[in-house]
């Protein structure tokens, strides 16, 4: 799998790649002493709200998110991660979508093994355009879903996620829906 999107340079590559494996590593070092940390990922539809000044016939795309977490208690987590949001594509161009993320999950068990999901964070996200080049602004992000526990490392999530962008000079929101699963170290 390739960095990001937003990663538009080799010294960016390169600090990004750097920066995930030392994320890793102290994820892997401090799950020993924990038993609340997990890791996941998701995959699936985009649908951006905003046509970006032009006559875009397709707002959708694919998305997918990787991210962290660590349980504080059986109802409340804290998640960071990278989301790419897919493309919108016309034949004036084309604009990408993604960035980083830190979410407050809540999490409200149910029978049988089943979770609801509720979450509100900080999305730092870009959008780069073929037409007007790229930009960057930091804005809200909400969601909600539903997970099912497996068994007790292993789980299986459906969630809607709204990605708000604050860049180019325009405000569209993106909508992912996603299956992932997470592992529960």
């Amino acid at each position: 799998m390739e960095p990001p999107a937003f990663l538009d340079n080799k010294d960016q590559k390169m600090k990004f790649i750097n920066k995930t494996l030392v994320a890793a590593a102290a994820l892997a070092a401090l799950s020993a002493q924990a038993e609340g940390l997990y890791v996941g990922g998701s995959i699936g539809a985009s649908r951006y709200s905003d046509d970006f000044g032009g006559a875009f016939t397709d707002r959708s795309g694919t998305g997918l998110k990787l991210y962290g977490g660590y349980a504080i208690n059986p109802n409340f987590s804290v998640e960071a991660g990278v989301a790419r949001l897919g493309k919108v594509t016309s034949a004036a161009g084309e604009v990408k979508g993604g960035g980083l993320f830190v979410d407050a999950v809540g999490v409200l068990p149910l029978a049988n093994n089943f979770s609801l999901l509720g979450r509100v964070g900080v999305f730092n996200g870009m959008l780069d355009s073929t037409l007007v080049g790229d930009d960057r602004g930091t804005s809200v992000k909400v969601g909600a879903g539903l997970q099912y526990a497996i068994d007790k490392n292993i789980s299986v999530r459906g969630e809607w996620e709204r990605y708000r962008f604050d860049a180019l000079g325009v405000k569209p929101n993106a909508d992912l829906y996603s299956v992932g699963v997470n592992y529960r170290f």
